[in-house]
């Protein structure tokens, strides 16, 4: 047995085993040593066809959301099949040590973290380098709406992204382990530092504060009651210790959710695009990572529509985040490295927030015959304790609207938020029949509902730049919640951390290591609205959470004694029963590498308007042009295959074209668009057909996006395809490669029209286009050139050239110069 599957034997059992081994080992001193770092980046081995989580909407059972052609999938339960990729589900790691202690943060592009996920990744990592990481692993996400999210054991989130299934948490372990032993592997003497600052997207262009009920709410001193998103943009700067990047993680709080929920394809969503934005404004491939903030209550904003819209979000954010990273100091001086993970105890009788013994707010002892009073506040406007309104055993789900989603099973309380939480033993049961599960596999309270994971970690002393410039010395607290941190709670969290602990410089960062829903404030929770309906133990389940935190601060990382993790073994994570992996078996595709003869009668493809090829023509124009390649390719089940634009050279030779930092232009990126169909559609026991589909538009990564240079191009694919006799995943593969027909890049042709004496230009994208091409025009319409050089031939044959400057307007350039009236042309 191998230690991750170890990790899921104990049937929803909570630290009765006893202490880890190391645990008689007494507290020892923290020793300071100098940073050493490596980091590293890849892509995820999720397959096409896995669900697609953050929208319960695109369960059969609730809206049929992101149904593209009703096709099956041995990767869905009750969900909708993911059918494409717009950008590769990606991670990242950073592996920091200092000759004492060693601290893994793992971050990457899902919808929610899961603790059995960290579990399996300690495990692992630790064999595999000998290493103790009990505690000393982080996993924190993007939470992009648009990536398989069926890997998560709690039944609890089977709602947002389908029944657990084993090989998919398989291969998402397998992906991460292998990106942090790269990171392990590049670790050398570093220089770390920290930058900060705030408003540093004033008119909401990147992102904004989507939650109005909270508008009215006067909370903290200096914050006038408004509209208020998190505020705090927070840079991790690692250089190697002679100045070269390494790489950053940085942090500001939004959501991943600009597609929605009828988006069958895989993206990264709004922060993967600023990622990648981010990545141009370096010359060399530097690793770059996006944690998330008080993102709960965050939505994206950016510019245009679709795929494009998430590009204009990473061009509005990069410049911003990359002029923090440049300010930030960094330091070879030696650190302090400690870092806690504990099991914080959420179970609804132990639930209480005291807030450094101003208040003692808790629930009620649970009574079925008990009818509440249904007042929440006191005379003076204090949430009034105990509270009798929460009165449900296992916890209570959808709350925060007047009415139950479920009518006859709310929680007995008539008043908002309270009136429409539905006892989570009623949803226990919808949960049952949607996802096929039996009796036996549903224990109350939910497993993942009594142990929230949690893990803070002190590094320092660091020279931390702070938001008015001033730059300081001291110790950082980094603490990873497993929830949605929302604006309200980090704002919080920071100004308790600085009264309550040692730390004055503490990073709340939203989304790790497991998920209990969204983490909010009471006061903010009791407003009701959206937010307070995906936690299950009510108003004070949050702050009982940041409490535990805040303990972890104050007791653990408080002084310059290591404690270990957990001496009496009652902070243990939630253990999950074990469940085997499925053995069905890919189809055999012996013709996987052809190009299809003709376009097939069916196939799908995102893109509205576009006519589908087999090849690309033997001539496109920038930016109106897309290439486009059809094949027979490998089952999902074992194919993933890479597309990679490929330019011919002087000598004859091809190679991949490579973006300004120096990567490769790929299906990874939102360049290439990638596409499975099956044939047919379903069951998928049959045996069927994979065609695959791939486009690239005419149009430059980051830089130059409608200046690609001319010549001859081709798309290259390489796959796999399944060659028989496997008994499981994974399963026993060979590579197939094809090349599409050449196609010459031309340049783009100009609209040109002359009204009231001025001369106007723009470049016209396609009614299929996707990219983005200018923040001031449009993916699908008219677009503005600039750097414009204009020549007037005289009747004589004399040529006389200009510069222009330009103005823009609705998407097209106004040439101001005065024509020639003595030209011909």
């Amino acid at each position: 047995m191998t230690p991750r599957h170890a990790a899921f034997v104990a049937i929803f059992s909570w630290g009765c085993a006893g202490a880890p081994e190391h645990a008689a080992r007494g507290p020892i001193s923290i020793e300071p040593g100098p940073p050493v770092a490596g980091m590293a980046e890849g892509t995820l081995d999720l397959p096409i066809g896995a669900p697609l989580g953050g929208y319960t909407g695109r369960c059969r059972c609730f809206g049929d959301a992101g149904d593209v052609d009703n096709r099956d999938s041995a990767y869905v339960q009750s969900f909708n099949s993911s059918a494409g990729i717009q950008t590769r589900t990606r991670g990242q790691a950073l592996w920091l040590e200092n000759g004492d202690q060693d601290l893994v943060i793992i971050r990457a592009d899902l919808i929610y973290a899961f603790e059995g996920v960290v579990e399996a990744l300690e495990d692992e990592l630790g064999e595999a380098t000998g290493t103790d990481l009990d505690g000393k692993v982080v996993l924190a996400v993007s939470h992009t709406h648009n990536a398989p999210a069926n890997w998560d054991h709690g039944i609890g989130w089977y709602l947002g992204g389908d029944r657990f299934n084993r090989e998919i948490f398989e291969r998402l372990v397998s992906s991460l382990k292998g990106i942090a032993l790269e990171a392990h592997a590049r670790r050398e003497p570093a220089a770390i530092g920290i930058g900060m600052a705030v408003d540093w997207d004033p008119d909401d262009r990147v992102y904004r504060d989507r939650r109005g009920e909270n508008d009215e709410l006067e909370f903290f001193e200096g914050i006038a009651p408004g509209k208020h998103k998190d505020p705090t943009l927070t840079v991790l700067r690692i250089d190697t210790a002679g100045g070269e990047p390494m790489g950053m993680l940085f942090a500001f709080g939004v959501h991943g959710t600009t597609l929605g929920a009828e988006n069958a394809m895989v993206s990264t969503d709004a922060t993967g695009h600023v990622e990648t934005a981010l990545q141009e404004r370096f010359d060399t491939p530097v690793v770059v990572g996006h944690l998330q903030a008080g993102g709960g209550d965050a939505s994206p904003v950016g510019l245009d529509e679709g795929y494009a819209r998430l590009e204009s979000i990473g061009e509005l954010a990069a410049d911003a985040i990359h002029e923090l990273w440049s300010l930030t100091p960094t330091s070879t001086e030696p650190i302090s490295l400690e870092t806690v993970t504990h099991g914080i105890d959420t179970a609804r009788d132990n639930i209480r927030v005291t807030r450094d013994g101003t208040v003692d707010w808790r629930y009620a002892a649970y009574d079925p015959d008990r009818e509440p009073d249904n007042i929440i506040y006191g005379d003076d406007g204090e949430i009034l304790s105990p509270i009798d309104e929460f009165n449900t055993q296992y916890g209570g789900a959808f709350c925060g609207a007047d009415l139950p989603l479920i009518p006859g099973a709310s929680i007995g309380s008539t008043v908002p938020p309270y009136s429409s939480c539905i006892e989570v033993e009623t949803i226990s049961w919808v949960i049952r029949g949607f996802f096929g599960l039996e009796e036996e596999d549903v224990s109350l309270p939910l497993p993942e509902s009594i142990r929230a994971s949690a893990t803070a970690a002190r590094i320092g002393p660091l020279p931390i730049r702070e938001a008015d410039g001033t730059e300081v010395i001291d110790d950082a607290l980094f603490a990873f919640f497993p929830g949605e941190t929302t604006s309200m709670y980090t704002e919080q969290f920071r100004r308790r951390a600085a009264a309550e602990t040692r730390f004055s410089h503490a990073f709340p960062i939203g989304y790790a290591q497991d998920h209990e829903g969204y983490l909010m404030i009471p006061e903010d929770w009791l407003l009701g609205g959206y937010e307070p309906n995906i936690n299950v133990w009510g108003p004070l389940q949050g702050e009982h959470i940041m409490e535990g935190m805040l303990e972890i601060a104050d007791t653990w990382l408080g002084s310059d004694v290591l404690e270990p993790q957990d001496p009496d073994g009652s902070r243990q994570p939630t253990r999950y029963a074990d469940e085997p992996l499925h053995n069905r078996e890919p189809d055999m595709t012996a013709e996987a590498g052809l190009v299809l003869s003709g376009v097939p009668d069916y196939l799908y493809q995102p893109l509205a308007g576009l006519d589908l090829q087999v090849q690309p023509d033997v001539e496109l124009h920038r930016v109106a042009g897309i290439a486009q390649l059809i094949w027979e390719g490998g089952d999902p089940g074992v194919d993933l295959p890479t597309v990679t634009l490929e330019r011919e050279q002087e000598d004859g030779t091809w190679l991949a074209v490579l973006t300004e930092a120096g990567r490769p232009i790929t299906d990874i990126l939102p360049d290439i668009l990638l596409a499975h169909t099956p044939d047919p559609l379903y069951p998928y026991e049959d045996a069927q057909h994979h065609t695959w589909w791939a486009a690239w538009q005419a149009v430059g990564h980051v830089h130059g996006r409608a200046a690609v240079p001319t010549g001859r191009y081709r798309l290259h694919v390489l796959g796999q395809h399944y060659t028989g006799g496997g008994e499981g995943w994974p399963w026993p593969t060979e590579a197939y490669e094809l090349t599409s027909e050449v196609f010459e890049l031309l340049p783009g042709e100009l609209s040109l029209s002359e009204e009231d004496g001025s001369l106007w230009a723009s470049l016209t994208a396609p009614a299929a286009g996707y990219r983005l091409v200018d923040l001031e025009g449009s993916s699908q319409g008219e677009n503005p050139v600039r750097d414009v050089t204009v020549t007037f031939i005289h009747e004589d044959g004399t040529e006389v050239s200009h510069a222009v400057d330009v103005e823009i307007s609705g998407g097209r350039s106004r040439l101001l110069i005065e024509l020639d009236s003595e030209a011909q042309q």
